[in-house]
């Protein structure tokens, strides 16, 4: 072999080195970016983790107050309906109380306006009897006295 063809060789061999060289600092720069990438990652993927855990303890505080204010609520919910039907039995007991209370002012008023009459009767038949007497016992007549009865009974407080 001649120099020249060695020379030549030499410069492919050289080139070729180059070439190698230049793809490993390729390979070597690739692989170091790939572990920086691998390295955000899973520091990622690490802090998703750490707030995976703590939504999960959120989620389970939540999910203990809800079911506590879900039990209150409901409890809250039967104590309005208790004190609902209690009032309405009240106020059922209070409307027949007065339907009875009514009816007996009805009735009372009845006998009321019944003895008025009466008493008018009577007190018109005693005039006539006066009227009729009077003459021939010698007393007044009725233009004479006027007897005034009131229409209603004063209220004495009872």
């Amino acid at each position: 072999m001649t120099q020249q063809h060695l020379a030549a060789e030499l410069s492919l061999l050289a080139t070729e080195a180059d070439s190698v060289e230049k793809a490993l600092v390729q390979a070597r720069a690739e692989l170091a970016r790939e572990r920086e990438r691998r390295k955000r990652s899973e520091a990622q993927a690490q802090d998703l983790r750490e707030q995976l855990a703590l939504a999960r303890r959120r989620a389970d505080t939540a999910e203990r107050e809800l079911g506590k204010i879900g039990a209150s609520i409901q409890a809250e919910a039967h104590k309005t309906r208790v004190r609902q039907r209690e009032l309405q039995a009240r106020l059922e007991q209070a409307q027949q109380v007065n339907e009875v209370l009514q009816h007996d002012l009805e009735q009372t008023e009845s006998e009321r306006r019944a003895l008025e009459t009466n008493l008018h009767e009577v007190l018109g038949n005693l005039r006539h009897a006066a009227q009729k007497a009077g003459p021939r016992l010698g007393t007044a007549t009725a233009d004479d006295e006027t007897l005034v009865v009131p229409s209603e009974s004063p209220d004495n407080g009872w």
